[in-house]
């Protein structure tokens, strides 16, 4: 039994190594045949890439309508001027109105300039909008470099003097204060 066995796989062996050493077009078609029914699921294609997709529904759209208020804040500091950007931003462009936030008194100045500013937004949009609508209030982030407050400590070697009782001496005593604290401070 154990030699008719050690043939039967020394046969099979010996077959294997034929078959694999065979380079007829025959055996390579046969081989292509049974690839072909054993292979499993093709693959499926992956979806298509995101960005793409949304930049070929964008496209046709931003050259309807022109840029929005985030590309034109990209760009604002060389529309308005960097003096006015740090004081104002722009929120939406909509209908042909341009709204920008502004802080303070920049909503003064920017509407005094808003011929000017709807020309140079007309040279980078492609198409001017009709109306600048400025709304005053705070902007989403801190305008330009934020200076933190001094935080002075005025040292005095002698004791502060016994006020006068008269009004008009305390006021002159307490204007040669501030002279003083002026002069130190601005170095005269």
């Amino acid at each position: 039994m154990d030699e008719s066995w050690k043939q039967d796989s020394q046969k099979a062996i010996t077959q294997r190594r034929r078959i694999r050493s065979r380079s007829d077009a025959l055996s390579r078609a046969e081989a292509d045949l049974w690839a072909v029914d054993h292979r499993g699921k093709p693959a499926i294609k992956p979806p298509p890439q995101a960005g793409r997709a949304l930049a070929n529904v964008l496209r046709p759209l931003a050259r309807a309508f022109g840029p929005g208020a985030s590309e034109l804040e990209e760009h604002w500091g060389a529309i308005v001027g960097e003096a006015l950007a740090r004081w104002s931003t722009p929120e939406k462009l909509q209908g042909g109105t341009l709204t920008v936030r502004a802080r303070g008194p920049a909503a003064a100045l920017i509407e005094a300039q808003s011929g000017v500013i709807l020309e140079r937004v007309a040279q980078y949009a492609g198409r001017a909008p009709k109306r600048l609508r400025i709304v005053q209030g705070a902007l989403s982030a801190p305008a330009g470099p934020v200076r933190s407050a001094a935080s002075r400590v005025v040292k005095r070697t002698e004791p502060l003097p016994e006020p006068p009782a008269d009004p008009a001496e305390r006021l002159a005593a307490a204007l040669a204060d501030f002279e003083a604290a002026v002069r130190e401070r601005e170095g005269g």
